[in-house]
């Protein structure tokens, strides 16, 4: 068996200029790889699987990845296995990252996560590319199995959703906003129904019910 590279989490960046569905977008590039071949590539997300268009739930999965992903700068480890990275559609296969308020890029919550922390895809763990979808939750839990995934906030956190005692607002736990809150200050809910009896508001961000 071939000895995969290690993550590399830069391996290309740009500006995300459309979103196709919750896994698919399209990336306008600044930081090129040998891989890249157009001036906006569409990427498609390693391992995971949304709903698809024709189905109810395919357009709040895309509005959650527009919401997180429409016009900021990502980064990208492209997969290694295949000589391009390419999937069979053409498209990049990547893991995902975003960069946090200090232009950080956040290696410990890649997209790929995110969309599958707030509902919105399910792992699918292909064995053609070199990524493993457990190591994005770390030594927190393994990977969510597919039909776990409304489950995953409950598993890998103490709710559904959570709050700040200094704020009004409750997020999915994988909210950029979500994640800057200290952990004296959470308080965790275990439906919208009980952050919106506390008084919270839905974040506009991540858009919780």
């Amino acid at each position: 068996m071939p000895i995969l590279a290690a993550a590399a989490p830069d391996e290309a960046s740009g500006i995300v200029t459309n979103v196709v569905d919750g896994d698919t977008f399209d990336l306008r590039i600044d930081k090129t790889d040998p891989r890249i071949i157009y001036e906006i590539e569409r990427v498609r997300l390693a391992d995971v699987d949304s709903p698809e268009m024709s189905t109810p739930e395919g357009e709040p999965a895309k509005v959650f990845a527009t919401d997180t992903l429409l016009g900021q700068r990502v980064w990208l480890d492209i997969d290694n296995t295949s000589g391009d990275g390419r999937d069979p559609y053409n498209r990049l296969l990547a893991v995902v990252y975003l960069e946090d308020l200090n232009g950080t890029i956040n290696t410990s919550h890649p997209f790929n996560r995110m969309l599958v922390d707030a509902g919105f895809a399910v792992v699918k763990n292909f064995t053609n590319n070199e990524f493993d979808p457990a190591a994005w939750w770390g030594n927190a839990t393994t990977e969510p199995e597919p039909d776990e995934v409304n489950e995953t906030a409950t598993t890998t956190t103490e709710g559904q959703f959570v709050g700040s005692t200094k704020s009004d607002k409750y997020h999915y736990p994988s909210c950029r906003w979500a994640e800057k809150i200290l952990p004296e200050n959470e308080i965790w809910f275990a439906s919208s129904e009980e952050a919106r009896a506390a008084g919270y508001i839905p974040c506009g961000v991540c858009n919780p019910p």
